[in-house]
């Protein structure tokens, strides 16, 4: 074939529609893609229907979709639908409730109204899960007073409850039949990412000597460092395997996304529900696994030795337990359930160990005891996951139980900020309603008050929403002086609402989209429509009127700055993560101990989430001392040491059952991490800036020759596998948290904290 012949052909398949749908593929079957299409789709319908049904109040329905979207889940359930439908009943009659009683006194029932509308605020924000439940009861609360006045109030009402309710019909019925989301196979997906990361994970720390030195660089040379211009050199470098701290960071993030992942659909997901047993089992041996290797990983023996030296065919076994990992995903495709894999146990060479010294003795049991118990868990792990779907029964042992997580976070202290900013915008905007009635009346106080509780110490600047408004005005004022008149069939005006919600949906997200397609509904669409650029002018400057109650809010009553928001996660992540340090070493939690232990720790989560959230999206360009980079390494030091101190809290309830660790705890009290941890909480005062590191790592170090000495004059034999084991699991846990914490020291003394101090409007 001639060169001509050959380029004419490439061109042919460049353009034949095979490749024009696959250069397509990628955009058409994305998630945002599919999100945007079924909310677009939703809020159509939800404006039509009523249209053509000649119904009262249809951007009632669209505005019930639009709050859903932005504000909840992506996926959708009828579960999730009736709850939605069931909360806006209850804020109907809430709402009606409050009418009857209050409607001949204004000034009550805006008492009223602001006190409930608060409690329901509040709840909502607590809620852990999809909170568009909660949502709708304050909305349908708000809206119940037919733009304040008492006549016909109650027939108003009952139009915007059907409405609401036909809204969230819509957008479950699309949500359910449209593009529904393949859960179980992404659900399978995160469960083979964590397995592929918790097998890199055991094969670094199971490396025998032999193979780590024969890919170690030559003598003189230090890893990450190539010669100047040595190109061969530097592609060597990226090829170096990552650390036992990166592999454990990365085991970390793995297991956090399955079960988030897992905790978000399980109550409501049909797929899930029917094998929820197996799933829960599943889920419960994944969380174990990674437990154990997190035990296991360290970078150095403690006595010297590694388990190739004292336990029998260890290559052999470490490479079943990889043919294990690798298994794993191929679980998911069979067909039947099937018992367990039987394991030969482990076994120890007598001989050398009976030779050798304490801490010899006492690391190789506890390396024989966690192989062990991966090897089991893995076994278990691969019959549980084929038990899923299988059509031949499930699984024939005792699964373990999954601590359920709680739907509630009562005392975050955002919340109640977000309840009072709920408060005063209700108050400041009804007074300025009663004083100077503005354009759009009683539904000023509405829009201000809803949206001050929805974006609510959310990460993005209040210019943005001027921006997003106005981006959205101009999209619809051309289009209502110069399309909409021109519309005369429905089907045209579904593909206007169609395109214009498509755009908003597809290119923003979040609770930031509502100020886009708020120039939809400047519009007025309806069956009677009065082109009148007043009206438009009036619902605009109302909408303008309530972007502007956003912004004041943005900086009062409490200040929603990214530099003042870091500085305040960074001090109470640290002031918990010290207290969780603190409780953790008393010998017998009182109650109230224990209730304070389950605060510090929710509270302590919650605040390094808004400290990457918040870091994340902080500019550092006013500062001349901070770079991006360095407060990225300092909040990822800040999530290592979180993963390690709940590795710890996880494994508590076990250690302090062991007769060994309780009597060494006793005798050798750790006073260095707690110190370490009260500095980086108070990483402002001078005593913690005199902290020096040298002399910590000093003091740690004496503490483990404490306990090595401890440990070398016990009799081992009175104590089982599992009591040794725990000490060194013990020894690890703690050098993790010591290590991690000393990290973030050395990130934190990098930053110039008191630039972010300095007032900025």
């Amino acid at each position: 074939m001639s060169k001509a012949n050959t380029q004419l052909l490439r061109i042919k398949q460049r353009l034949s529609v095979f490749q024009l749908g696959n250069w397509l593929l990628p955009f058409c079957l994305s998630d945002k893609f599919k999100f945007a299409f079924r909310v677009a789709v939703s809020l159509t319908l939800a404006y039509l229907i009523p249209m053509a049904l000649g119904w009262s109040q249809p951007s009632t329905a669209a505005t019930t979709v639009m709050l859903i979207a932005s504000t909840g889940s992506r996926r959708e359930s009828l579960a999730k639908g009736t709850l939605r439908v069931l909360g806006t009943i209850a804020g109907g009659i809430i709402g009606l409730i409050l009418v009857g009683f209050f409607a001949q006194d204004r000034l009550l029932y805006m008492v009223a109204v602001s006190l409930v509308v608060v409690v329901v605020f509040y709840i909502r924000s607590a809620y852990l899960n999809d909170p568009t439940l909660f949502m709708l009861t304050g909305v349908m609360i708000l809206m119940m007073y037919n733009g304040g006045d008492a006549e016909g109030a109650f027939i108003y009402g009952l139009d915007r409850t059907f409405m609401t309710i036909f809204g969230v019909v819509v957008y479950t019925i699309v949500g359910v039949f449209l593009f529904p989301p393949r859960v179980e196979q992404n659900l399978r997906h995160l469960g083979d990412e964590l397995s592929a990361a918790q097998k890199a994970l055991f094969e670094a720390i199971s490396q025998p000597p032999h193979q780590v030195e024969s890919e170690s660089p030559p003598d003189g040379q230090e890893l990450g460092s190539p010669p100047p211009g040595d190109e061969s050199a530097v592609a060597k470098v990226e090829d170096v395997p990552p650390t036992v701290a990166e592999l454990s960071k990365t085991v970390f993030a793995a297991q956090q996304a399955f079960a988030a992942r897992y905790q978000t659909l399980n109550s409501e997901c049909s797929e899930i529900s029917a094998y929820k047993k197996e799933w829960d089992g599943t889920v419960a041996l994944y969380s174990q696994i990674s437990e154990l290797l997190l035990f296991a990983a360290k970078d150095h023996s403690r006595s010297g030795g590694h388990p190739v030296d004292y336990l029998r065919d260890f290559e052999e076994m470490r490479a079943e337990v990889i043919g294990l990992f690798d298994r794993l995903p191929d679980a998911w495709e069979k067909q039947e359930a099937h018992p367990p894999q039987s394991l030969a146990a482990v076994e120890y060479d007598g001989e050398r160990l009976k030779q050798a010294g304490h801490l010899y003795r006492g690391e190789a049991i506890s390396s024989g005891y966690l192989l062990n118990q991966l090897r089991e868990r893995l076994a278990k792990l691969e019959s549980c996951i084929s038990s899923i779907d299988s059509l031949t029964g499930t699984v024939e042992f005792e699964l373990p139980a999954l601590k359920a997580k709680p739907n509630f976070n009562w005392w975050d202290a955002e919340n109640a900020k977000s309840a009072v900013k709920v408060f005063v915008t209700y108050w400041l905007a009804g007074a300025f309603w009663i004083h100077f009635n503005p354009p759009g009346g009683y539904n000023f106080v509405i829009f201000s008050t809803l949206f001050v509780s929805i974006l609510s110490f959310l990460p993005f600047h209040p210019v943005m929403l001027f921006v997003l408004f106005t981006l959205g005005f101009v999209f619809s004022v051309p289009a209502y002086v110069f399309l909409l008149p021109q519309l005369t069939l429905g089907s045209e005006l579904a593909l206007f609402i169609f395109i214009y919600t498509f755009v908003g949906f597809y290119i923003f997200k979040g609770p930031i989209t509502i100020f886009f397609l708020l120039g939809m509904f400047t519009l007025g669409i309806d069956n009677s429509m009065v082109y009148h650029f007043g009206i438009t002018l009036t619902i605009v400057t109302l909408f303008y009127m309530t972007v502007l109650s956003v912004v004041i809010s943005y900086y009062l009553p409490f200040s929603s700055r990214p530099e003042h928001l870091v500085l305040v996660f960074r001090e109470r992540f640290f002031r918990h993560a010290a207290g969780v340090i603190h409780l953790l070493q008393v010998d017998h939690l009182s109650v109230w101990q224990k209730l304070q232990l389950v605060w510090r720790i929710a509270t302590m989560v919650v605040a390094l989430k808004k400290l990457q959230v918040w870091g994340a999206k902080f500019n550092t360009e006013p500062y001349p001392s901070l770079t991006a980079e360095q407060l990225t390494q300092y909040i990822a030091q800040c999530d290592v040491f979180h993963h390690h101190l709940m590795t710890f809290i996880k494994a508590r309830k076990q250690l302090d059952e062991s007769p060994l660790l309780v009597e060494a705890k006793q005798g050798h009290r750790d006073t260095v991490i707690p110190v370490l941890a009260v500095a980086l909480w108070k990483a402002d005062s001078l005593n913690a800036a005199k902290l020096d590191v040298d002399h910590l790592l000093q003091d740690y170090k004496r503490l483990e020759e404490r306990l090595d000495e401890y440990f070398s004059h016990l009799e081992l034999e009175k104590y089982s596998n599992s009591d040794i084991a725990g000490f060194y699991i013990f020894l690890n846990l703690k050098k993790n948290i010591f290590q991690s914490l000393l990290n973030c020291k050395q990130a934190s003394d990098e930053i110039a904290w008191d630039e972010l101090q300095m007032k900025r409007f």
